[in-house]
C-alpha cells in the first residue's frame, strides 16, 4: 500500500512541487504522511539534503524534541528553526539550513 506525502503549496510551475515558483511559498511536509517506521531517518535525510537558505516547515501533531535532538547529534547547529504554531493539536515548524 503506497502513501502519499502532502506536500504544500501546489507546484507553481514546471510541476516539480517544490514550491521554488515564488520567493514567498515554503514546502510544506506533513509528517503523519510518513510511515511511522521511517519517519526520523526520512526527515532528517530531507533537511541535510537542503542547500543553504532553503526552507522547510514540518507540521507534526507534537511538539517534536526527540526529533529535534536527533537532527541536533546528526546535523549540530545546521538549521535555523522557528516555530510558526505550538499546539496544542498542530506544530508547525520553519527550518532554514545555514
Amino acid at each position: 500500500m503506497a502513501t502519499e506525502i502532502d506536500l504544500a503549496p501546489a507546484p507553481t510551475h514546471g510541476g516539480c512541487g517544490c514550491g521554488c515558483g515564488t520567493a514567498a511559498s515554503t514546502p510544506e511536509l506533513v509528517v503523519s504522511a510518513l510511515p511511522k517506521v521511517i519517519r526520523h531517518a526520512a526527515i532528517i535525510g530531507g533537511l541535510t539534503s537542503m542547500k543553504a537558505g532553503e526552507k522547510l516547515v514540518l507540521v507534526v501533531s507534537h511538539d517534536p524534541l526527540p526529533l529535534l535532538s536527533q537532527l541536533d547529534r546528526v546535523a549540530p547547529d545546521a538549521f535555523d528553526l522557528v516555530y510558526l504554531e505550538r499546539g496544542p493539536e498542530t506544530f508547525r515548524l520553519e527550518f532554514t539550513k545555514r
